[in-house]
């Protein structure tokens, strides 16, 4: 090894330019041989190398440590002593004949290749595998080279070719763009290492005088400054003399020395430090405890000064952590394991101490007044508190203070609060923050056992922003709470939101520990963002920036401009003479938004107790500023005395005049402020308002007197002028509503009237109405008429009374001024005797008025509408008026308004029904109507908006008859529409004597002429006098006979009809009546007379068709109400002059035929010309019509077959449904008929065929003479429908395909007498739409549950029904399925009862027509109890039985499937001869159990000859028993019994030896007793 190196070191140039080398052995640690300095030509190294001797005894040689050298190599050799050179590459190169201990090369060897001046080589002989990773990971590519001997390395020109390689360029130094003055803090201990760390720090940190400047302090119990900061202006000269400092140690560790040291003598403007400069604290310290953070935070509490820790070891992370910042940012601090591996975060920590931070120049740009409001309750610790202040001096050092930009001022409180400076006492950051450091706990202005963080701002509002403490008028006011918990009860959140609608003030709340209960409270107080909440106060540091951004932020918009209102108004604040510190400041905010000016807004103040005086009248101040000023100026006293009515007319008296600057063309606004204290006010406050330009606005303290105070401002309940809060406090939260009440401008509108109205007021004159209430009532009307302009060319108003009935009080035409109106309904007296008083019958009242009242004798005119207002004091007797006046205000020339007082809410509906939207309007009174008068009078005089239509002007001459069914199903209401219907259609025609003339008759039974055709020459008179016509009640519906009566009676000369003029009959109906088609027919075949048919739901559509002749003569209203749908197209039919035109019908009815009633919805027919024709057809013959006129188009039934039948026989009418190229059978009813005839086969109910769209009518016959057709057939009266006949087969059922196209023949030139009646297909329905059944659980699939209570299943109806989930029990529907005749079923196996027993679905059953219904089926399924399968009744059993044995076994089985188990229940009579045994397993549903004896029977016949042993088995829901008898056997007579000879014998020879014994037993006892000797 010494030869490799000699070798090596001979090609090498050695000296100070070029190569010096050095030599370190090791073993288990190392040791320097030479230095780097000691040799300076090739040969001396090659000589010192040469005298290498082994054995050092400065380490072990039994373990081989690579990494211990390379480490001593770093920290002991390359030393500026040992010949370092801070421009030289140092070379580590490692000869080693084997692998390192513990394998840690690559770990040191990795870590000192991060510092760019270092490369190592490791030179392997005879090195291990293994071992190779370890040396590899330590070095770069290459740097690791291998060899079996060194031999063979000395053969390796590469090994010297590598290690003398130059290499690349060192990094430069790092750039630094910012000035920095930073000071290293290192420990006086294993300097070795701190150092050599701080020095490879320098050597890429550039030093210099203006850039980046450099200190040392040495710390241990002390500190000592090593060097301050313009002591060196280069790196080198820093490394320097950092190498110089004596390596010493220490065992204390106390960092915070350092850091005061550091702060106190070097970071000063005699160590160097710049104003300009950002300071940076960077310590080292190894796992040692020391107390830093309380110095650390008052370092950082400058926004310049910044720390940085280098940390050694693995212990009090936290400490060091929050040295450099409490706020959880620990980016400037750094943590390794140990000092060996300081240089491994090398390049972190100068990324991280040559980081510039900007130093931020602190601006205000605008003016804010802050009151910091801190929390001094009890459960703020001094501690804490100092904490609280210390992140105000925080707040505070980042501030700009000034007259022109923020000040500052301090509340404390608890619960109160109290100043504990203002604003305008301190106007620098430093007087401040001395302020602040001097607060002390314990004001004694409040108590401290509670926070009311409410109390503290109303405080601050109230008593700390003033003018008096330094207030600026355009400041913006900030309060800023610190608190350090939630608030005792907090105000309503409602509050502090009206301190934001002032545009100055703006809300902070700084939370530190408060609990998650109390957030709602605080955020609802502020606006977004403005509530921050921290653990503690030095969590409320950590948010300083977010704070201050907050705190200090000017607002860019403007503050709102305030548009002077469109009038003028004179204001006078009325206030009474206590709690004026909030009076005063409640209209001093006020005002900040009311732009008072002499040509505007005026403003006066009056004050009041038990007097009242003015404090400054309308024209004393011209501006808002001013105004408030003067506010601001008057003396605050406190009186007991609160006479409103004293100040109202101070201000009435002596501001409100023209000495008081009051203007007569502004509005007077009284505005008193008033306590919960009585004042009569009334009396002052009705006079005051009596005049139009005065109105009264009360703001009313406290829940007293209420009633009083909203009476003031107005009678009528609108109390928009009256505002109540509860306390004085609270009075800002009502600013923004009392400065939108006090600008609002109250117009004075002149009355005018743009149309013609005749008005009729009718009165209530019932008996429920007292004399005080009639009164009220006239006094109401009074106020209406003194809104309106009466007049003959405006409104003309008539009163009518009612009670069961009516009369007219006067007439339109009999007043034509207001003044006279008025007067006239004044004098209006209760009890007219022209009705009953008992009842109010609206209704008739209404139809009096139409009938007596609105008449041209009354002064109604014809260009004016007629306008009923109904007064009541209750609901209308029997509840007709929804039906008569919307039927009266079908009428377009009729508007009604229904006025109620005290009806009852039931009635409600019966009024609101019978006019339009809004014109029902109810009170409880007519005071309260009264209130309500200017928005009546508005809705009783409007004028159309629409321009009245021109009448239809036809240019021919036409005499229309208007003909009104007049029958009993037509009365009523429905009449009332039927004549609106026609006197609307009279009105939009012109009638003239010369053009169009108008006549009516109404019918029932027979015609009745109304008036003629000559008795009305104008469209009015037309109309109003089908208004007047009376109703009728017969129930019949004659249109025949009216039709008949018109033709031949009413259109005559003597009624007016005229020659020229063309005869147009304009017929209602509601009903079915045969018969008009024929006067139809007859009349429409005298041209130009023409029929018009309005079929009010007749059903007999197809008659009435024909009757007017032509569709488009035919009109259809599904009801009375519906009549106005078809108004316009009516009008536009009677309106035209006819044209010549050909008529014709589709077919031929049956009317002239005995038809026993009418097929109203049938399928089209088309009959042969001659009904009494029949080509007879052959036997077996079948028949189907496919044209279209007999194609079903809807789904439906078919409820009779309309034939004609030529001779007696069975006849079959068929429904097919094509199937594709077939047709299948649908169903068929069969009837039996004699003779010839015509007729209705009306089918019943349950046999009526549901019929589809597309399916078709056949049918198949049986004549009794020759088995062929029945129906009557012919030549076609048109055209031929077109259809097949084919032979039937005998035995065809439903369902049946048939082949007409192939099997049948064509028919299309023979038409047939037959047709089918339709009616609406019954709609599906449950008869129950919740069901229910009980099943048991354990029933199989395809068991039945139950059938569907169903109904609307039409005959030969498919039905569908579907099983759905019901939303509570999902799950159910998969168990159950339903079939198609309604019939439920299981559909799987169901859980046992005992897990689930209730199931919850729903059924859907859609018939043919696609109509469904839905049904809840609840099914509860039941355990049911164990089966005991073959137990029989009764068995026998003998005396003699013996112990358990078994008497009898029987299978047991649970049908649930659950576990069954069986036990011995009961013996009758009681016995213990029984017992009961089973071998069911568990969890089984199924055993053998046996009923067996107990060990010792005892049976005995003569005693007990029979027992009931009853067995019970149970599943622990429910229990089965088994009773089995068991009967004793009688025994059997035992025979006498005769002993063998041998067996005496044997007696008598046992009985000698105990004879001899006896004896000689006897012998013994005598002589032992009674012998003597």
């Amino acid at each position: 090894m010494k030869v490799f190196l000699e070798l090596l070191v001979m090609k090498m140039l050695v000296g100070s330019n070029a190569i010096n080398i050095g030599v370190v052995t090791f073993g288990d640690g190392a040791t320097t041989a030479f230095p780097l300095n000691q040799y300076t030509t090739t040969g001396e190294v090659i000589t010192a190398i040469s005298n290498l001797a082994q054995g050092s005894t400065a380490y072990s040689r039994t373990q081989r440590s690579v990494d211990k050298a390379i480490t001593y190599t770093l920290w002991n050799f390359f030393t500026e002593s040992n010949g370092d050179r801070s421009d030289a590459q140092n070379y580590y190169v490692v000869l080693t004949t084997g692998g390192s201990y513990g394998s840690k090369v690559t770990e040191i060897g990795t870590a000192l290749q991060y510092n760019s001046m270092i490369d190592i080589f490791v030179l392997g002989a005879n090195v291990p595998t293994a071992d190779d990773a370890d040396y590899q990971g330590a070095v770069s590519s290459g740097r690791y080279m291998k060899a079996t001997d060194f031999t063979v390395h000395q053969c390796d020109n590469t090994v010297f070719t590598t290690i003398t390689q130059c290499p690349p360029a060192a990094p430069p130094p790092v750039t630094v763009d910012c000035k920095l003055d930073m000071v290293f803090i290192v420990e006086n201990y294993n300097l070795r290492y701190t150092k050599r760390f701080v020095i490879e720090l320098m050597r890429q940190i550039p030093v210099s005088s203006d850039g980046v400047r450099v200190g040392f302090v040495l710390y241990d119990s002390g500190a000592s400054t090593i060097f301050g900061l313009t002591q060196y202006t280069t790196s080198a000269a820093v490394i320097a003399a950092i190498e110089a400092i004596p390596e010493t140690s220490s065992s204390y560790h106390y960092v915070y020395k350092g850091l005061t040291h550091a702060r106190d003598n070097v970071f000063t403007a005699a160590g160097g430090d710049r104003a300009d400069a950002n300071n940076y604290y960077i310590f080292i310290v190894g796992p040692f405890y020391s107390a830093t953070a309380a110095i650390a935070r008052d370092v950082r509490s400058s926004g310049n000064n910044y720390i940085f820790a280098v940390h050694v070891g693995d212990s009090y992370h936290t400490e060091y952590q929050e040295s450099v910042d409490s706020c959880g940012d620990y980016t400037k601090y750094t943590n390794v394991d140990s000092y060996e591996n300081l240089l491994t975060v090398r390049e972190r920590v100068i990324g991280n101490i040559t980081s510039c931070r900007a130093i931020t120049e602190l601006t205000q740009d605008c003016k804010i007044d802050i009151a910091f409001i801190i929390d001094d309750t009890n459960t703020v610790n001094a501690s804490k508190f100092q904490e609280m202040k210390t992140f105000l001096v925080s707040l505070v050092t980042k501030m700009v203070i000034g007259d022109n930009a923020i000040k500052v001022g301090v509340v404390t409180y608890g619960d109160g609060a109290d100043i504990a400076f203002t604003l305008k006492q301190y106007s620098t950051v430093d007087q401040l923050i001395t302020a602040i450091g001097n607060i002390a706990q314990g004001s004694t202005a409040y108590s401290r056992n509670r926070r009311s963080v409410d109390k503290a701002i109303l405080h601050t509002l109230w008593y700390f922003f003033t003018k008096t403490n330094g207030d600026r008028a355009d400041a913006r006011n900030f309060y800023v709470v610190v608190t350090y918990g939630g608030s005792y009860q907090f105000k309503d959140a409602a509050y502090w939101e009206a301190l934001h609608y002032n545009f100055l003030m703006d809300l902070f709340i700084l939370g530190a520990g408060v609990p998650p209960s109390y957030d709602s409270d605080f955020e609802g107080a502020v606006s977004e963002g403005r509530y921050i909440k921290t653990t503690d106060f030095i969590g409320l540091s950590c948010n300083s920036e977010v704070v201050i951004s907050n705190i200090t932020q000017c607002h860019t918009e403007e503050a709102p401009t305030i548009a002077p209102p469109s009038c003028k108004l004179d204001i006078v604040f009325i206030i009474e003479n206590y709690k004026m510190h909030y009076t005063k400041r409640f209209i001093t905010e006020l005002l900040e938004e009311v732009p008072v000016s002499s040509d505007g807004i005026r403003v006066g103040l009056v004050t009041y107790d038990s007097t009242a005086s003015k404090k400054f009248g309308l024209s004393d101040y011209s501006t808002s500023e001013t105004t408030i000023g003067g506010i601001e100026g008057v003396t605050e006293i406190t009186r007991s005395d609160h006479l409103v009515y004293q100040g109202l007319i101070e201000a009435r008296d002596n501001v409100f005049t023209s000495g008081g600057g009051d203007r007569e063309d502004a509005n007077n606004y009284y505005f008193f402020i008033v306590g919960p204290f009585d004042s009569n006010t009334a009396p002052i406050a009705r006079d005051i308002r009596s005049s139009g330009n005065n109105y009264i606005f009360a703001v009313h303290v406290g829940g007293t007197y209420q009633t009083e105070y909203q009476e003031c401002v107005d009678s009528c309940g609108n109390y928009t002028r009256y505002t109540d809060v509860d306390e004085y406090d609270d009075l800002l939260t009502i600013r923004q509503q009392i400065v939108a009440n006090i600008t609002s401008c109250e117009e004075i509108k002149d009355i005018t009237q743009d149309c013609k109205i005749d008005l009729a007021f009718i009165i209530d004159d019932t008996d429920t109405i007292s004399a005080s209430k009639f009164q009220e009532m006239k006094t109401f009307l009074i106020s209406l008429v003194t809104k309106i302009v009466v007049g003959d060319n405006a409104v003309r108003i008539g009163v009518v009374t009612y009670g069961d009935d009516a009369t007219t009080v006067f007439p339109l035409k009999q007043y034509s001024t207001a003044s006279d109106v008025k007067t006239a309904i004044n004098g209006i007296t209760q009890g007219n005797a022209a009705y009953g008083r008992d009842r109010r019958l609206v209704d008739k009242a209404l139809l009096y008025t139409l009938w007596n009242f609105f008449t041209k004798e009354n002064g109604e005119r014809e260009d004016a509408k007629n306008f009923y207002v109904v007064l009541t004091y209750g609901g209308s007797y029997g509840m007709q008026v929804s039906d008569y006046g919307a039927a009266i205000q079908y009428n377009s020339m009729v508007e009604l308004f229904i006025l109620g007082a005290n009806v009852s809410s039931s009635f409600d509906s019966d009024f609101e029904g019978a006019v339009t939207e809004g014109r029902y309007m109810s009170a409880s009174n007519f005071i309260e109507l009264q209130c309500n008068s200017k928005g009546l009078v508005s809705n009783i005089t409007e004028c159309p908006t629409e321009d009245p239509v021109p009448p239809a002007t036809p240019n021919c001459k036409l005499d229309i008859l208007f003909m009104l069914e007049a029958s009993g199903s037509s009365a009523g209401a429905k009449f009332m529409y039927l004549k609106s219907f026609f006197a609307n259609l009279a009105r939009q025609i012109s009638v003239s004597s010369d053009t169009v003339r108008i006549g009516v008759i109404t019918y029932d039974y027979k015609g009745y002429r109304q008036f003629d055709l000559q008795t009305h020459t104008t469209s009015d008179d037309v109309s109003k006098a089908i208004m007047k016509i009376p109703e009728g009640s017969i129930q019949k519906n004659l249109l025949d006979k009216a039709l008949l009566y018109a033709r031949t009676t009413y259109f005559t000369d003597a009624n007016g009809d005229r020659a020229d003029a063309a005869n147009y009959y304009v017929f209602s109906v509601d009903g079915i009546r045969a018969g008009s088609a024929i006067q139809g027919t007859v009349i429409n075949a005298n041209w130009p007379d023409q029929v018009f048919a309005v079929d009010i739901n007749s059903t007999y559509a197809p008659e009435y068709k024909e009757a007017a002749g032509d569709n488009s003569r035919y009109f259809f209203a599904s009801s009375y109400e519906d009549l106005s749908s078809i108004e316009a197209a009516v009008l536009s039919a009677i309106s035209k002059c006819p044209s010549p035109q050909i008529t014709t019908t589709t077919g031929v009815s049956l009317r002239n035929k005995d038809v026993a009633a009418p097929c109203l919805n049938s399928l089209i027919y088309m009959y042969p010309k001659d009904l009494t024709a029949n080509t007879g057809g052959s036997r077996g013959m079948m028949y189907l019509m496919t044209d279209y006129v007999f194609i079903i188009t809807t789904c439906s039934r078919i409820t009779s077959w309309e034939f004609s039948y030529s001779r007696s026989g069975w006849i079959d009418f068929m429904v097919w449904r094509p199937t594709g190229n077939n047709y299948k059978l649908v169903a068929f009813n069969t009837i039996y008929v004699e003779g010839v005839n015509s007729t209705v086969y009306t089918v019943v109910e349950y046999e009526r065929i549901a019929v589809l769209e597309n399916d078709v009518i056949g049918w198949r016959s049986l004549a009794d003479n020759d088995g062929g057709n029945i129906i009557t057939n012919g030549d076609c009266l048109d055209e031929c429908a077109i259809g097949y006949q084919a032979y039937s087969a005998q035995t065809l059922q439903r369902g049946d395909e048939f082949d007409w196209k192939t099997s049948g023949t064509i028919i299309n030139t023979t038409a047939y007498a037959i047709k089918a009646c339709l009616e609406d297909n019954t709609i599906i329905s449950f008869t129950n739409t919740n069901q229910s059944a009980e099943i048991p659980d354990h029933l199989p699939p395809g068991s039945f549950v139950m059938m569907l209570e169903v109904g609307g299943a039409d005959y030969a109806e498919n039905v569908t029904y579907t099983v759905m989930q019901h939303p509570s029990s999902p799950s159910s529907a998969a168990y159950f399925v339903v079939d198609e005749i309604a019939q439920v079923t299981v559909a799987k196996k169901m859980h046992r009862a005992t897990i689930v027993k209730d199931y919850l679905l729903l059924v859907e059953a859609k018939d043919a027509c696609n109509t469904s219904a839905t049904v809840t089926l609840s099914i509860e399924s039941q355990n049911m109890p164990p089966e005991i399968l073959d137990l029989p009744n009764s068995m026998s059993v003998a005396e003699e039985t013996g112990g358990e044995t078994v008497l009898y076994s029987t299978v047991v089985e649970d049908p649930s499937g659950d576990e069954v188990c069986c036990l011995l229940e009961t013996v009758l009579p009681s016995s213990t001869n029984f017992n009961v045994t089973g071998n069911s397993t568990a969890g089984s549903s199924r055993g053998i159990f046996s009923i067996l004896t107990t060990s010792n029977p005892a049976f005995s016949y003569k005693d007990i000859n029979s027992y009931m042993v009853k067995l019970c088995c149970d599943d622990s829901a429910d229990k089965t028993t088994g009773i089995l008898l068991v009967n004793v056997k009688k025994p059997a007579k035992a025979a006498g019994y005769e002993p063998p000879n041998w067996f005496m014998l044997s007696v008598a020879m046992s009985c000698v030896p105990v004879f001899l014994m006896g004896f000689c037993a006897c012998v013994v006892l005598i002589h032992t007793m009674f012998v003597v000797g």
